[in-house]
């Protein structure tokens, strides 16, 4: 301790400082470039693809020509544009730009418009270039097409963004998703590999093969294989529009230079001219060319060109040979512009891959980085747009041809069907064809009105919705944007804990209700989870304030005592303070979102539903305000009116109750225009808030893997104290560490207590204690001169009977984070039900109030405890018990009726059962079955077979 109180820094130690900055919560002026970071690869990429990527695939893309009446028509593609995403022309807006905020809100896509310029020719002579809407792709947000590109914190907050905004992602009807960086083989470079199910691919194939991901500058690939056969000759295989071609590669070798047979031999057997065996396998590859009748490389591309072209989609005017070239330039080694260098290239794979069968060479492990690339999701986005554009080029020379004339114009639109794409990066992704829009006017008169549009295609694209993990997308979970990849990085002292409870911590990490966000009233989620009472970790790593995660924080200090107190602690369950839970100890709320659109209510074109109430609706009581909506802030019970709408050509009103059996208070409600802005009263997103405080079954967890279940709340006067008279609020068994090893927990404990009692935040990165620098020690000391026990325990006191306890207590501060799993969700209960229209049995589910299925496991365990009554109680009576008429002599539950009804003037009315085989009703009698029972004998007498019961 220095004179003047303050606590002197131990060189060996790490750095203390203030808890929080001074300055925090003003926006900065700038964003905080660690967070930026996060997100850098997803933007830039995306970036590059939407403005230098997608001229280079335009470029790529061949033109499309076809014959018609003796013309030859040809269609090129020479540029396309995306715009940033703004209103339609014509719409009622005093803002043209569209905002991510607005597309979250009202549950729509953050778009921008494609366009596209075609030039179109007839024999050669230039017909103009048509300038082409294609319709909407959607926009990642914070690329250069966004319109919070480059905006700093304080105008992100005015358009309803969080101060330090990523990016990175994409919003999908409302929803926002991530496309997720691929890993692909390494572009351009040979493999060689060992696949035994490549010998299932024909007659004479071994499982080695040398494999080549060919990709180009605007990324179109193509994976290219090599196979060895047992005969020692090569087949080269390649994919083209989702077909896999195999020919040898002999074809491929005489088609791409003009070299003799003897040029192609010696450059294939260099470094081996001694070996016999090799020099046999070339020969023969050459002798195959040779018996085709191809001795030259023009009568090599005249023979492939004839037998590709049939797949290659091209004009009926260009010669084989041109037909061998396109598919060469396209399908084999795209990556290289010159014949020559993928001749080379083939013979370098040639000698590889028989160096492979030789065992000349080792097999290479295509999952080692070595082998692996990433492909970003620009990349991705980028071979998506240019796989659509060949298509429209493709289907605008069909739609041509079928009509039998040439629009003057040349516009005609694709419209996706709704097929999943392959996520095979090559030039065709699709598993579906398209289809064309049928013109809506003569094709002689102009523009076809756009039906489909293409965010169509992409919202098949390999995106996935963010649930749990929290930070790549949406805040919808725990944190911000990407922390996925840095959530180890918040586990204090992490190197003193055991790495499976390390990674315990970074999946529970993404589980954690936290404060997601700052922006509640403007979003419309699903589902949000929110922690009312979060706190600044008192012991925290680095990077915790390197992300500034006190923006978003993630749980709360607890005082934590590691005592066997009661038997409401065993096999990690946790006893929780009453008191501090009355105080607001992990509090938390669900916000929920509904959309109610009455557009979806009735027939297409009728516009007769409004939002509003009936004056006098004794149904509305009073609940519901004017405009047929719930009041902010009211709470709703199960049965409540929920909303109401009118239908103003029948003056007929309709009220809808709110159907959940948990409580909730409505947040806020969002009336919801659409595109144009001239949307009527018919479509609302209604926020509700339901409180969820701790509760018995709620799970909790340190940030060391240490999870445990709320078993009870505990009352404060029953609980143990310490001599200054505080009461831990939560206790921890101590039977939880000697298996786990969590000792960054106990770390943690003792530094958050130091914390706590010099006013100051600890630094927990990993690491910067050793053996000869322990954390206890320097923690101790810091608890030692604040007047504590050196190893953080203390005397408690019983709080039932007030006596000393016999053992020292280790107590202290441990971060404690609540995680979503709440009983409040999971829990499942029913006495009677709905049944199975079939089987008679009760339904399964918890949505429709089901019951819990009893299996054959839990059938053995009653078996084995000896308690078959309850086994028949439970599987029996509870179930499907019915009573049943069988005849008592023939054995038959089918045959028994019961007699028709007698006459209405008959004195008689007691109806009897009869067996129809029999003819009697004195060998009637009720037998107690299960009904599926019943159904199995009549499922069983339908095939023409008979069951008969022994009644006894």
């Amino acid at each position: 301790m220095d004179p003047d109180g303050r606590w002197r820094h131990l060189p060996s130690g790490p750095s203390l400082k203030h808890l929080t900055d001074p300055a925090y919560g003003i926006p900065r002026e700038q964003q905080k470039p660690a967070l930026q970071e996060l997100t850098r690869a997803h933007v830039e990429s995306f970036n590059y693809a939407v403005r230098e990527g997608l001229s280079h695939a335009v470029q790529a893309i061949p033109p499309f020509e076809f014959a018609f009446k003796d013309e030859r028509i040809s269609l090129t593609i020479v540029d396309a544009v995306i715009s940033p995403p703004t209103v339609p022309k014509g719409s009622i807006c005093k803002e043209l730009n569209v905002y991510p905020a607005e597309c979250r809100g009202r549950r729509s896509t953050y778009r921008g418009k494609l366009t596209a310029d075609i030039s179109w020719a007839v024999n050669g002579i230039s017909k103009g270039i048509i300038k082409q809407f294609l319709g909407y792709v959607p926009i990642m947000v914070k690329s250069k097409l966004c319109n919070l590109y480059n905006l700093p914190p304080k105008a992100l907050i005015q358009h309803h963004e969080e101060a330090e905004e990523m990016g990175g992602y994409f919003i999908i009807n409302g929803i926002e998703k991530v496309i997720r960086m691929l890993i692909m083989p390494r572009r351009n470079f040979p493999i060689a590999m060992v696949r035994p199910k490549w010998k299932s691919r024909g007659p004479g194939y071994t499982q080695y093969g040398v494999s080549m991901h060919c990709v180009r500058e605007e990324h179109s690939a193509v994976n290219m294989n090599l196979h060895y056969l047992e005969n020692g000759t090569v087949m080269l295989n390649f994919i083209y529009r989702k077909e896999l071609f195999f020919f040898p590669l002999g074809f491929a070798l005489k088609a791409l230079v003009s070299f003799s047979d003897y040029q192609i031999f010696q450059e294939l057997i260099k470094g081996k001219e001694e070996d016999s065996f090799f020099r046999n396998s070339v020969s023969q590859m050459l002798r195959i060319v040779m018996e085709e009748g191809c001795s030259t490389q023009k009568q090599v591309l005249s023979y492939l060109g004839e037998r590709f072209r049939v797949k290659l989609n091209l004009p009926d005017w260009y010669p084989n040979e041109h037909a061998a070239e396109f598919l060469f330039s396209q399908c084999i080694c795209i990556h290289l512009k010159s014949n020559t260098e993928k001749f080379y290239v083939l013979c370098l794979m040639t000698r590889k891959l028989f160096a492979l069968a030789k065992g000349e060479c080792m097999e290479e492990n295509p999952d080692s980085l070595v082998n692996q690339e990433v492909l970003t999701p620009g990349q991705l986005y980028l071979m998506f747009l240019k796989a659509s554009l060949q298509l429209m080029e493709l289907h605008i020379g069909r739609t041509v041809l079928r009509e039998k004339r040439i629009p003057p114009w040349m516009e005609v639109v694709l419209v996706p069907m709704t097929g999943k794409p392959s996520l095979y990066p090559g030039l065709y992704l699709f598993t579906t064809p398209c289809r064309l829009v049928r013109p809506v006017q003569n094709l002689e008169l102009g523009k076809e009105e756009l039906i489909g549009t293409m965010e169509q295609i992409f919202m098949n694209v390999a995106v996935f919705e963010d649930e749990v993990l929290a930070g790549v997308t949406t805040h919808q979970e725990l944190f911000p944007h990407s922390l996925l990849s840095v959530i180890a990085n918040f586990i204090p002292f992490s190197d003193h804990n055991q790495s499976p409870r390390n990674m315990y911590q970074c999946q529970m990490g993404k589980q954690t209700m936290g404060f997601p966000l700052l922006t509640f009233q403007d979003r419309s989620d699903n589902k949000l989870y929110r922690l009312q009472t979060p706190q600044s970790p008192l012991v925290r790593p680095y990077m915790y304030d390197y992300y500034d995660m006190d923006n978003y924080p993630i749980g709360t200090n607890a005082i934590v005592a590691v005592i066997s107190y009661t038997g409401y602690d065993m096999e990690d369950a946790m006893i929780v303070n009453k008191a501090s839970w009355e105080r607001g100890f992990a509090h938390g709320s669900v916000y929920k979102s509904e959309c109610i659109d009455l557009s979806e209510k009735i027939k297409q074109g009728d516009d007769s539903l409004v939002f509003g109430v009936k004056p006098g609706d004794p149904r509305i009581l009073q609940k519901l305000d004017d405009d047929g909506l719930p009041f902010i802030g009211a709470q709703l019970q199960y049965g409540d009116p929920y909303y109401s709408y009118l239908n103003l050509n029948t003056g007929e009103s309709f009220v809808m109750y709110y159907k959940s059996k948990e409580n909730c208070i409505v947040d806020n409600i969002k009336v919801c225009s659409n595109d144009t802005g001239n949307g009527k009263f018919k479509c609302v997103c209604i926020t509700m808030r339901v409180p969820r405080n701790p509760t018995i079954g709620d799970k909790f967890a340190s940030r060391h893997g240490q999870k445990g279940i709320l078993s009870r709340l505990w009352p404060v006067e029953d609980m143990p104290f310490t001599e200054s008279g505080m009461v831990p609020d939560i206790l921890f068994n101590p039977h939880g560490f000697p298996s786990r090893m969590t000792i960054g927990m106990l770390i943690e404990s003792m530094a958050g207590k130091s914390a706590a009692l010099h006013g100051l935040c600890h630094d927990a990165t990993p690491f910067i204690f050793s053996e000869e620098n322990s954390a206890l020690e320097y923690f101790g000391e810091m608890l030692k001169a604040a007047g504590y026990n050196y190893y953080g325990t203390e005397r408690l006191y019983s709080g039932i009977s007030g006596l000393e306890l016999d053992a020292d207590i280790f107590i202290g501060v441990v971060y404690y984070q609540r995680l979503r799993h709440m009983v409040s969700d999971k829990f499942q209960v029913r006495t009677t039900g709905a049944r199975d229209k079939v089987t008679n049995q009760p339904i399964g589910g918890r949505n429709v109030q089901g019951g819990i299925r009893f299996g054959e496991m839990e059938r053995d365990a009653l078996l084995a405890h000896g308690t078959s009554f309850l086994l028949h109680d439970r599987l029996f009576n509870c179930s499907d018990r019915s009573v049943a008429h069988v005849c008592v002599k023939c054995g038959s539950l089918l045959s028994p009726l019961l007699e028709k009804p007698p006459p209405s003037w008959s004195t008689m009315r007691n109806r009897k059962y009869s067996c129809t085989l029999c003819n009697r009703s004195d060998t009637i009698d009720t037998v107690s079955v299960p009904y599926v029972f019943r159904y199995f004998v009549a499922e069983l007498a339908a095939m023409n077979i008979k069951v008969k019961l022994d009644i006894v």
